[in-house]
Order: structure tokens, then sequence, then C-alpha cells
């Protein structure tokens, strides 16, 4: 695909670099010459310097060609007024980057004017992931596919755990069967295991199955958590904003501090049913006198990387059960990889994931089964992807699983059919209508058929 980025800071960056691995064609619009440079020099891309929202900009750019522009700056009107442009110039879709609350609870009703294809909030992404970690917080991450019929949760196995030595052909035995481990990390290695696979205290296990029996399963492997009752949010941004939205209509009991004074009095206004203090998360009497001890949850949202990181120690020093920490810097991450912190939250890369989503949907025929979800785990190096079965896909259809010649390192984890979560076994079949869920190590898959080992 033709694919033009309108603004290169990190989330444009990062989508730059997926979407060139992937090996589409893309075009990158950015103001600063520096960033052009920088980008063309490290990745396979076309450079434009100039504003994404001027029409000779775009029409330079290729617009007019364009399969796709994703408008990708910080700002909400610049990339809204690009998006508009592109489309009057002939760009087939676009999707624009949209955080203001104002404006997000409204996108759905100007869309179509607008010639918008897509919205992405990564801060609304991000506060609903977190929110769902903070109903499950045993879990480091949650991901819903098939409509929320299916999660991929991931936790950390603890050394005390029954599971602790079990090869995964005893499962069945041990938890009844009705989730499916379909990834495991282990000293930084990441392995979409066999059946003979062993499971050591320390792994972090990626599970996948319908809710309730992801949540029984991780109660009789000893690692399900206490509710989490009362969170405490450091900091007052945008993603505080929708995360407090979600929490307070759960009923939980949320206090915010932020920094800004002026910042702390919007959030109050905005939010009557929250505690809103105006201080310095940095400050630790401050976090004592408000009870840092007793609350259940910790959240790190501020805008400084390091700050959250080490707030985050911070609390699960004063032994907060869940610590959550949003952390957007690549290299953070990795760094802080083997610290005790529970989870950590990329928007970026949350954001990311939704766009790649899209882009694959669109190359796929409408007639073949369509992605519907795409999750990122194990750095990067896995893929769980959500697909739509349909009677085009005849080479794959009512076969037992276990004749299916499918490719290497692909895994199906799970059939949603008729609204049912099923843990497939070897006599399982797939029907048209079903939703499969697929776990693989491959690249570019864009429909289910890719499953499928080439026949000459």
């Amino acid at each position: 695909m033709q694919i033009i980025i309108v603004g290169c800071g990190k989330m444009g960056s990062s989508v730059a670099v997926q979407l060139v691995a992937e090996g589409h064609r893309v075009t990158i619009v950015d103001q600063s010459e520096s960033v052009i440079e920088q980008i063309s020099n490290t990745q396979d891309v076309i450079g434009y310097v100039g504003n994404g929202a001027v029409f000779s900009v775009l029409e330079s750019a290729g617009a007019k060609d364009a399969d796709l522009l994703l408008a990708l700056t910080q700002s909400d009107e610049l990339n809204l007024l690009s998006c508009l442009i592109a489309h009057k110039i002939g760009a087939k879709h676009t999707v624009a980057r949209v955080r203001n609350p104002e404006y997000a609870a409204h996108m759905y009703q100007i869309s179509d004017d607008l010639g918008l294809s897509m919205t992405v909030n990564p801060d609304r992404q991000a506060a609903e992931e977190i929110a769902r970690v903070l109903r499950f917080p045993a879990a480091m991450h949650v991901e819903l596919f098939a409509n929320g019929r299916v999660e991929l949760v991931s936790s950390k196995l603890p050394e005390k755990s029954i599971l602790n030595g079990v090869p995964l052909y005893e499962l069945p035995q041990k938890l009844g069967g009705k989730v499916l481990i379909c990834a495991v990390e282990r000293g930084g290695v990441y392995t979409i295991p066999g059946g003979s696979f062993v499971l050591r205290g320390g792994d972090t296990l990626y599970l996948t199955g319908a809710p309730r029996e992801v949540a029984k399963t991780l109660r009789k492997a000893g690692v399900l958590a206490n509710p989490v009752r009362s969170v405490m949010i450091a900091g007052g941004g945008r993603i505080s904003y929708y995360l407090a939205q979600e929490l307070l209509k759960s009923n939980l009991s949320v206090k915010i501090i932020e920094r800004s004074r002026d910042r702390a009095r919007v959030m109050a206004e905005q939010l009557p049913d929250a505690v809103v203090l105006n201080g310095d998360v940095t400050d630790h009497d401050l976090l004592q006198e408000e009870g840092i001890g007793s609350t259940d949850a910790f959240v790190a949202l501020t805008g400084l990387d390091e700050g959250n990181i080490l707030s985050a120690l911070y609390a699960k020093h004063r032994n907060v059960s869940k610590v959550i920490a949003k952390v957007n810097n690549d290299s953070l991450e990795t760094l802080i990889k083997g610290v005790s912190l529970d989870s950590v939250v990329s928007p970026k890369r949350v954001a990311t994931n939704r766009i790649l989503r899209y882009v694959r949907s669109r190359e796929a025929s409408a007639d073949q089964g369509e992605i519907r979800g795409l999750y990122k785990i194990a750095d990067g190096s896995i893929e769980v992807l959500e697909f739509l079965a349909s009677a085009e896909n005849r080479n794959l259809l009512d076969i037992p699983l276990k004749d299916l010649r499918t490719k290497k390192h692909i895994l199906i984890a799970c059939i949603v059919r008729n609204g049912k979560a099923i843990i497939p076994g070897g006599m399982d079949c797939i029907e048209a209508g079903d939703i499969v869920m697929v776990v693989t190590e491959q690249r570019l898959m864009n429909d289910l058929g890719d499953i499928m080992e080439d026949v000459r």
C-alpha cells in the first residue's frame, strides 16, 4: 500500500518503522527538516518538509494516489484538517489521531463529513487497557478479542504454584482444559509452547480463553490477586481523565495527584466524584499522608517516563498490591525489565497496534478472512490475530485441526462460535462464520488462509 504519514513524532516514527518492515511504500510529511532527514537516513521512506494541512504539500506528497493517509501530529485540529484535505485530493482512506476528550466524544457524528475512515485516541485506548488490568489485578496485560468473549492475559507464574514443573499436556487434568497457554516468556526468550513444554516458576504466561475460565485458571494456579477497590493516580493528564472516568463507573475510589494547580482545578471540576489533590508525586511524605500504603493500586501517568518509573517503584516499596507505570520510551521499557513493576503501559504501542490492524484489514480481500483484532506480545516477536472465517476459506473449513497442514510456529488458540469460546482440540473444525484466534511468529498474515502451508 502507498501510505502517507503526517507528523513524525514518537508515534509517527513508530508506525513508519512497522509499516516499512511490512513492505509498504511510506511517505513522511513533517515541518521539521531535521526530523525528516533523520528518519530518511534510517528508514526506506520518502520525506517531505512542510505543513501536512496545506493542499500543495499533500498534493506534492502524492495524496491523490495514496491508499491511506495517517495524520499523527500533536495537534488534533491539524490532523483533522489534513485528513479532510487529503480526502478531497483523492486519498482512499484517512486516519486521524484525536486526543481531546471534547472532540473524541463527537467524532462519530462528523467522521463522514471529514472523510475519516477511523480515529485513533492513544490516551483513551491506554486508559481502557489500564482499566482492564485493574479489574483483573493478577494480570500484567489484558487484551480483549471477539467483542470481549475471549481474553488474552499475561501473568507471572509464582514459584509455589501447582503448575510449577508441570508439562502442558497435563494441564487439562490440573485445570479442566478450558484455557490455552499460547506463549511463554522465560529469561527473555519467548516460545509458542508444545504439549511437552514444562512450566517453571517465574515464567510469564500468556493465556487465552473465556474471561470466566481465565479467572478460574489463575485462581487454581495461585496467581489471582485481591480485587482493586481504591486507586491512586499520579498525574492529571488526558489518560488520567479517561481512566478515572472508567474506574468511577465501576464504583472504585479514585484519588488523583497533579502538580499543576490549574490542571488539578480542571480535573476536580470534570471529575466531581474523584478526590483531586494539587501536589508533587515525588514528595514521599505527601504520598504517605494521602495513604499510599493502604491503596489497592497505584498508576503513574505523568508526562515523564523516568518519574513514572521511580514513583511506581516507590509505591511497590510501600507494598501497594498493583502498580502500573506509563512508559512510552522503548529503550526505557527494555531497561526496566526484571524490576518489580507489575505492568507497563505504552500509549504509543496501543495505538500502533490499532493502526497496524486497520492497515492489514485494508490489505485483506473483502471476501477472505478479515482481520478483526491484532495484538503484539513478547516484545513484538509474536502476534495474536483475530480472523473471521468465511466461505472463501474452503481449504481449511470443516477439516479436523489435526489434519490441517498449517505452517510452523502457528497455533490456533481459540474459536468463537455462536458467542461461545472454544479451546480447540485436534478433532475440532473451523466453520464459516467462526471467529478464529491465531498465535504466530510469522509476519504479514492478512487473512486466515495465510496459516496454511503452500502446496505446490
